[in-house]
């Protein structure tokens, strides 16, 4: 009986918990991987040439010799905007803060979609931080 009780309170939480991503709004809802991926204006060439055009190495690290690759994950909002800005994977303080910035100044992305409907997708770029 003690154990019939407690597998009904179990599954009586997970249905609660569950419950809670059932009813989430479809419009706040952010997707990993929706059937159309956002875009970049211009594609993943143009992306890259806008870091290489923007990145601004951090005179410190370049003295001290410190290089590596930051992953940064953000929302690509319905408008196409980037938001939601994160370090998934920081290589260092410095250039951490330095791949943050770059990416918050991102023009609007062209949106994924997901039957037809624009929605929000969760996106991560890593940018390579490697000096000459």
């Amino acid at each position: 009986m003690k154990l019939l009780s407690t597998l009904l309170l179990f599954l009586g939480l997970a249905a609660v918990n569950n419950a809670n991503s059932f009813f989430m709004p479809q419009d706040t809802m952010v997707y990993d991987m929706p059937e159309q991926m956002p875009e970049f204006p211009g594609g993943a060439d143009a992306m890259d040439h806008y870091f290489a055009d923007n990145i601004k190495y951090p005179p410190v690290a370049k003295e001290k010799g410190i290089q590596g690759k930051v992953y940064v994950q953000f929302i690509v909002e319905k408008d196409g905007s980037v938001t939601q800005v994160k370090v998934r994977r920081g290589a260092h303080e410095l250039l951490d803060k330095e791949a943050v910035r770059v990416v918050k100044m991102m023009p609007n992305w062209k949106p994924g979609s997901m039957r037809g409907k624009v929605v929000r997708t969760r996106y991560t770029v890593p940018i390579i931080f490697a000096l000459s």
